[in-house]
């Protein structure tokens, strides 16, 4: 879950691969509960169990937008 951190401490997006093979892109967010994650995608908010998560990665931006 390390990348899962540092996307959240970055502002970074990730894409996270469930253990049923489901895969979701957003920016992940921390709430209250400690076993989930907020993850904004571009259709809603979901929460996700810690547990169902397979693999994550981070998006890393490069360079500078113009």
């Amino acid at each position: 879950m390390h990348e899962l951190k540092m996307a959240v401490t970055l502002g970074h997006q990730v894409v996270v691969q469930l253990h049923d093979g489901q895969m979701m892109t957003g920016q992940p967010k921390w709430g209250s509960a400690p076993d989930k994650v907020q993850l904004r995608t571009t259709e809603g908010a979901v929460w996700v169990q810690l547990d169902e998560i397979n693999h994550v990665t981070r998006i890393i931006p490069f360079g500078r937008s113009f």
